[in-house]
């Protein structure tokens, strides 16, 4: 079976990846024009742009939407997370970090596969603490992971190994889990 990524983030390619092709799945990256949804769930928007997806490939194909979320900040800035980046950078960020009250935060992510009949979610958390200080500029990894030290470890999510990573993470769970349910459904 092929399977298609659908998007523009190769870290994010990279991490399903490893997880998929440890179950013998290859996993394919297309770039494409999607639309990003603005809806309130990962769910709706991990599964749009699936469907979106789908509907240009017409082949079997997941796309994952991930959101990073703030207790102090009533889980700010939450499927927004992206566009708060862009648009306060780390320095906004790190402002709105020092001011609040408690440091801590979860990534959250969903991965939809769709096949054109079968649309199927799989998702996954990660909680930890902030930093007040940004580590590891120099390093070409997501923003938020410079900002954010798992439960369980001393070092912030983006010095650790991928393969301590991807056996943690957010995405690692959902990718987990989508690889589980493809060798179940011999979909692979």
């Amino acid at each position: 079976m092929e399977l298609f990524i659908a998007t523009t983030n190769k870290h994010k390619v990279e991490e399903i990846s490893r997880i998929l092709s440890a179950h013998k799945i290859a996993l394919r990256h297309r770039e494409l024009k999607i639309i990003e949804p603005d809806f309130d769930s990962l769910e709706e928007i991990a599964a749009e742009k699936a469907r979106q997806a789908y509907e240009t490939l017409r082949a079997p194909v997941i796309a994952e939407d991930t959101g990073v979320y703030f207790d102090a900040y009533r889980n700010f800035p939450g499927t927004l997370a992206k566009r708060v980046f862009l648009g306060l950078g780390f320095e906004g960020l790190l402002l709105l970090i020092r001011s609040a009250k408690t440091k801590r935060a979860h990534f959250s992510t969903v991965i939809c596969y769709h096949d054109g009949k079968e649309s199927r979610c799989f998702s996954g958390e990660l909680g930890g603490t902030l930093l007040q200080e940004l580590v590891s500029v120099e390093k070409d990894r997501l923003p938020y992971e410079k900002l954010f030290v798992p439960d369980g470890h001393s070092a912030a999510l983006v010095d650790l190994p991928i393969e301590e990573k991807n056996k943690i993470s957010h995405r690692g769970k959902a990718a987990a889990k989508l690889a589980k349910w493809l060798v179940s459904k011999g979909k692979k």
